[in-house]
C-alpha cells in the first residue's frame, strides 16, 4: 500500500504541470507564521498514524475497509493534484542549518514535492486513519487523532500546504471515514 501510494504521490509530484503559488493562497496563509521546527510533526506523525491504525485495528473487515478508503482517498487526492494547478511559494532553506529542525525540513523539503498541495493528503490520512480507530479502539483513536491534529497545524507552519489544502484534507476524511464505518452494525460496532 505504501509504495502504491508513494509511486503515485511522487510520481505526480515530479511532472511538469503548469502550477500557480497563487491560485489557492490568501492573507490568512501568509499570516501564519513559518515554525521550521513543527516539521517533527508533519513527517514523523504522518508514518506514526499509519503504523498506529495497522497495529491498531482489532477486526480485520475494518481494517480492510480502511484499506479501501486509503486507497479511495488517494486517488480523490491524485486527481486534485493533477487538476487543481496550485503549488506553495514555501521558504526554501539552505546550509548551514540553524538548528536540527530547519536541517530537518530542508530533507523534507527534498523528498516532498511543492506541488502536490489539494487536498492534503497528509490530512486526510492521517485523520481519516484515526477516525476509523476511534471506532474500534476509542483511547488509541484519540492518540492517533491528536497526532492527525498536531500534523494538520504542522502542514501549514511548515508552510507545506495551504489553508485550503487542509480544509480540503478534512472534507476528504470525513468521507474516507464514512466510506469505511458505513456499515459498522455489519463490524460489531455502532452505526457511524
Amino acid at each position: 500500500m505504501a509504495l502504491v501510494q508513494s509511486a503515485v504521490y511522487f510520481g505526480i509530484g515530479h511532472l511538469h504541470l503548469n502550477r500557480s503559488t497563487e491560485l489557492l493562497r490568501t492573507r490568512l496563509d501568509d499570516a501564519i507564521p513559518f515554525w521550521p521546527w513543527t516539521s517533527w510533526c508533519y513527517l514523523p506523525f504522518y508514518a506514526g498514524v499509519f503504523i498506529i491504525a495497522a497495529a491498531g485495528i482489532r477486526r480485520r473487515a475494518l481494517f480492510n475497509r480502511a484499506v479501501l478508503a486509503v486507497l479511495v482517498v488517494m486517488t480523490i487526492g491524485a486527481i486534485g493534484h493533477i487538476f487543481i494547478g496550485a503549488e506553495y511559494p514555501r521558504p526554501i532553506l539552505h546550509p548551514p542549518y540553524p538548528d536540527i529542525s530547519a536541517a530537518f525540513l530542508a530533507a523534507v523539503q527534498g523528498i516532498d514535492p511543492p506541488g502536490n498541495v489539494f487536498p492534503s493528503l497528509h490530512v486526510a490520512h492521517t485523520t481519516m486513519l484515526a477516525l476509523i480507530l476511534i471506532k474500534d479502539r476509542p483511547r488509541l483513536g484519540r492518540v492517533a487523532l491528536a497526532m492527525a491534529t498536531a500534523l494538520a497545524l504542522s502542514t501549514l507552519t511548515t508552510k507545506q500546504h495551504f489553508i485550503a489544502d487542509v480544509l480540503s484534507g478534512y472534507a476528504l476524511a470525513f468521507f474516507g471515514r464514512w466510506l469505511a464505518l458505513r456499515k459498522a452494525g455489519d463490524l460489531g460496532l455502532r452505526p457511524a
